[in-house]
């Protein structure tokens, strides 16, 4: 594994610091966890990020239209 540094406020590693006794595991390994998860999400489309809100907002059954004066060619 390599190593890199990462700056962090003081309450974000009071934090990670409690969290790490309460679970016996290191602060190092609690960073490394949230990385991992963080960049496996980010594989994943829009539609998959939000696909359990389709249908979910009602509105207007008919689709949008734009009723303003077409622009023509000049």
């Amino acid at each position: 594994m390599r190593a890199i540094t990462v700056k962090l406020s003081e309450s974000t590693l009071q934090r990670l610091r409690e969290e790490a006794r309460a679970t016996g595991r290191s602060v190092a390994a609690l960073i490394r966890e949230r990385v991992e998860v963080a960049s496996e999400g980010a594989t994943q489309s829009v539609h998959a990020l939000a696909g359990d809100l389709a249908g979910s907002v009602r509105g207007a059954r008919k689709p949008a239209t734009n009723q303003r004066r077409k622009f023509g060619r000049s």
